[in-house]
Protein backbone atom coordinates (compact mmCIF):
# COMPACT_ATOMS: atom_id res chain seq x y z
CA UNK A 1 0.00 0.00 0.00
CA UNK A 2 1.52 3.53 -1.01
CA UNK A 3 1.82 6.22 1.89
CA UNK A 4 -0.72 8.05 0.13
CA UNK A 5 -3.54 5.02 -0.45
CA UNK A 6 -2.65 5.09 3.94
CA UNK A 7 -3.17 8.38 4.10
CA UNK A 8 -6.01 8.84 2.34
CA UNK A 9 -7.77 5.98 4.04
CA UNK A 10 -6.37 7.81 7.76
CA UNK A 11 -7.85 10.93 7.00
CA UNK A 12 -11.07 9.48 4.96
CA UNK A 13 -11.75 6.17 5.72
CA UNK A 14 -15.30 6.87 7.34
CA UNK A 15 -16.67 9.01 5.35
CA UNK A 16 -15.46 7.31 2.14
CA UNK A 17 -16.55 4.32 3.16
CA UNK A 18 -19.76 5.60 4.31
CA UNK A 19 -19.87 7.64 0.74
CA UNK A 20 -19.78 4.16 -1.27
CA UNK A 21 -22.12 2.33 0.41
CA UNK A 22 -25.24 3.28 -1.64
CA UNK A 23 -23.72 3.59 -4.37
CA UNK A 24 -22.22 -0.06 -4.15
CA UNK A 25 -25.10 -0.98 -2.85
CA UNK A 26 -27.10 0.46 -5.99
CA UNK A 27 -24.99 -1.59 -8.24
CA UNK A 28 -24.60 -4.65 -6.66
CA UNK A 29 -28.52 -4.83 -6.14
CA UNK A 30 -28.58 -4.77 -10.08
CA UNK A 31 -25.96 -7.84 -9.99
CA UNK A 32 -27.08 -9.92 -6.77
CA UNK A 33 -29.63 -9.91 -4.04
CA UNK A 34 -28.22 -7.22 -1.36
CA UNK A 35 -27.23 -9.63 1.56
CA UNK A 36 -28.94 -9.28 4.94
CA UNK A 37 -25.71 -7.65 6.46
CA UNK A 38 -22.25 -6.55 5.89
CA UNK A 39 -20.00 -5.51 8.39
CA UNK A 40 -16.99 -2.96 6.92
CA UNK A 41 -13.61 -2.99 8.33
CA UNK A 42 -11.46 0.10 6.91
CA UNK A 43 -7.70 -1.15 7.33
CA UNK A 44 -4.30 0.81 6.61
CA UNK A 45 -1.40 -1.34 6.26
CA UNK A 46 -0.09 -4.46 4.00
CA UNK A 47 -2.73 -5.98 2.85
CA UNK A 48 -1.31 -5.83 -0.74
CA UNK A 49 0.92 -9.09 -0.27
CA UNK A 50 -0.81 -12.77 -0.67
CA UNK A 51 0.67 -13.76 3.10
CA UNK A 52 -1.39 -10.66 4.88
CA UNK A 53 -4.43 -10.71 2.40
CA UNK A 54 -4.49 -14.82 3.29
CA UNK A 55 -3.81 -13.54 7.28
CA UNK A 56 -6.74 -10.90 7.30
CA UNK A 57 -8.75 -13.49 5.42
CA UNK A 58 -8.76 -16.18 8.20
CA UNK A 59 -8.79 -13.85 10.62
CA UNK A 60 -12.37 -12.43 9.56
CA UNK A 61 -13.36 -15.81 8.81
CA UNK A 62 -12.65 -17.36 12.10
CA UNK A 63 -15.19 -14.62 14.16
CA UNK A 64 -17.38 -13.90 11.61
CA UNK A 65 -19.47 -17.19 12.84
CA UNK A 66 -20.49 -18.02 9.23
CA UNK A 67 -19.96 -14.71 7.44
CA UNK A 68 -18.31 -14.27 4.32
CA UNK A 69 -15.13 -12.64 3.95
CA UNK A 70 -13.51 -10.20 1.21
CA UNK A 71 -10.20 -8.45 1.19
CA UNK A 72 -9.88 -5.31 -0.82
CA UNK A 73 -6.70 -2.58 -1.05
CA UNK A 74 -8.09 -1.43 1.79
CA UNK A 75 -11.03 -2.89 3.69
CA UNK A 76 -12.81 -6.19 4.71
CA UNK A 77 -16.28 -6.63 3.61
CA UNK A 78 -18.28 -9.18 5.72
CA UNK A 79 -21.37 -10.37 4.45
CA UNK A 80 -24.04 -12.03 5.93
CA UNK A 81 -26.57 -13.68 3.47
CA UNK A 82 -29.62 -14.49 5.46
CA UNK A 83 -30.68 -13.39 9.29
CA UNK A 84 -28.52 -14.50 11.84
CA UNK A 85 -26.98 -12.48 15.27
CA UNK A 86 -23.63 -11.53 14.42
CA UNK A 87 -20.87 -11.66 16.21
CA UNK A 88 -19.85 -7.93 15.96
CA UNK A 89 -17.28 -7.54 18.66
CA UNK A 90 -15.57 -11.08 17.67
CA UNK A 91 -15.17 -9.66 13.79
CA UNK A 92 -13.77 -6.66 15.36
CA UNK A 93 -11.44 -7.94 17.66
CA UNK A 94 -9.94 -10.42 15.55
CA UNK A 95 -8.57 -7.46 12.98
CA UNK A 96 -8.03 -4.63 15.70
CA UNK A 97 -5.58 -7.22 17.75
CA UNK A 98 -3.80 -8.99 15.15
CA UNK A 99 -0.13 -9.12 15.10
CA UNK A 100 1.11 -8.59 11.43
CA UNK A 101 3.53 -6.00 11.41
CA UNK A 102 1.88 -3.20 9.55
CA UNK A 103 -1.99 -3.48 10.15
CA UNK A 104 -3.83 -1.51 12.07
CA UNK A 105 -8.02 -1.33 11.77
CA UNK A 106 -9.25 2.27 11.43
CA UNK A 107 -12.79 2.19 11.11
CA UNK A 108 -15.71 -0.11 11.34
CA UNK A 109 -19.61 0.30 9.42
CA UNK A 110 -22.21 -1.87 9.82
CA UNK A 111 -24.83 -2.25 7.31
CA UNK A 112 -27.96 -4.34 7.83
CA UNK A 113 -31.52 -5.39 8.05
CA UNK A 114 -33.73 -4.67 11.18
CA UNK A 115 -35.75 -2.13 12.99
CA UNK A 116 -35.33 0.83 15.06
CA UNK A 117 -37.51 1.09 18.24
CA UNK A 118 -37.25 3.35 21.51
CA UNK A 119 -36.96 2.09 25.08
CA UNK A 120 -38.86 3.51 28.26
CA UNK A 121 -36.05 5.66 28.91
CA UNK A 122 -36.17 6.78 25.68
CA UNK A 123 -32.98 5.56 23.90
CA UNK A 124 -33.10 3.96 20.70
CA UNK A 125 -31.75 0.76 19.77
CA UNK A 126 -31.64 -1.30 16.61
CA UNK A 127 -32.96 -4.91 16.05
CA UNK A 128 -31.70 -7.16 13.46
CA UNK A 129 -34.52 -8.68 11.33
CA UNK A 130 -35.01 -12.47 12.27
CA UNK A 131 -32.96 -12.24 15.96
CA UNK A 132 -33.00 -10.85 18.88
CA UNK A 133 -29.58 -9.00 18.57
CA UNK A 134 -29.63 -5.44 19.23
CA UNK A 135 -27.75 -2.63 19.49
CA UNK A 136 -28.08 0.85 20.94
CA UNK A 137 -27.77 3.27 18.55
CA UNK A 138 -27.65 7.34 18.39
CA UNK A 139 -29.57 9.30 15.29
CA UNK A 140 -29.35 12.86 14.66
CA UNK A 141 -32.32 15.00 15.19
CA UNK A 142 -32.81 15.62 11.73
CA UNK A 143 -32.49 12.05 10.63
CA UNK A 144 -36.13 10.78 9.62
CA UNK A 145 -37.33 8.22 12.20
CA UNK A 146 -39.27 5.68 10.86
CA UNK A 147 -42.89 4.08 12.28
CA UNK A 148 -42.31 1.91 15.03
CA UNK A 149 -41.79 -1.69 13.92
CA UNK A 150 -41.25 -0.77 10.47
CA UNK A 151 -38.23 -2.41 8.47
CA UNK A 152 -35.15 -0.06 7.41
CA UNK A 153 -31.71 -1.06 6.14
CA UNK A 154 -29.60 1.00 8.81
CA UNK A 155 -26.01 2.17 7.82
CA UNK A 156 -24.19 3.21 10.88
CA UNK A 157 -20.50 3.42 12.00
CA UNK A 158 -19.31 1.22 15.00
CA UNK A 159 -18.48 2.86 18.25
CA UNK A 160 -17.04 1.19 21.46
CA UNK A 161 -15.04 -1.30 19.75
CA UNK A 162 -11.19 0.26 20.94
CA UNK A 163 -12.56 -0.62 24.58
CA UNK A 164 -14.58 -3.05 26.13
CA UNK A 165 -17.58 -2.01 26.63
CA UNK A 166 -21.03 -2.01 24.82
CA UNK A 167 -20.61 -1.67 21.28
CA UNK A 168 -22.83 2.17 20.16
CA UNK A 169 -23.93 2.02 16.56
CA UNK A 170 -24.21 5.64 15.04
CA UNK A 171 -26.61 6.40 12.22
CA UNK A 172 -25.00 7.46 8.82
CA UNK A 173 -27.86 6.37 6.81
CA UNK A 174 -31.33 5.05 6.80
CA UNK A 175 -33.72 3.62 4.52
CA UNK A 176 -37.02 1.68 4.21
CA UNK A 177 -36.64 -1.67 3.88
CA UNK A 178 -39.35 -2.96 1.07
Amino acid sequence: MTIISAAIISAAALPALAASLPAASASAASKEKEPFARVYLALRGCTSCSHCRTAIRQMARAGSGGGVARVSTDAVEVRYARPRSIPLRDVIRRLAENRLHDLTLVDVLLEAEGTIATTPAGAATFTLRGTDQSFSVAMEPSMAKPEPGAPVRLTAVVEGWRGRGALTLVARDMRPNT
